[in-house]
């Protein structure tokens, strides 16, 4: 599964392979030069706001259906 993720603040686009939750996560972590992948979840679980059909962490979002 290939999932976009884009920067709202620079409309850059990522793409990842993982959930939408995962991949947000991991833009977000990555953003701060977190690259300890195995700590993302407990890490920055707790940034993550679940929309209808999005899923936001920090500047970043992704759609739940991609």
């Amino acid at each position: 599964m290939s999932v976009r993720v884009v920067n709202l603040n620079t409309g850059d686009e990522q793409i990842y392979t993982c959930t939408p939750k995962e991949a947000v996560i991991a833009a977000y972590a990555q953003s701060f030069n977190d690259w300890n992948t195995w700590d993302y979840e407990k890490r920055y679980e707790k940034f993550v706001v679940e929309g209808t059909v999005t899923f936001v962490c920090g500047d970043f979002y992704a759609l739940k259906g991609e």
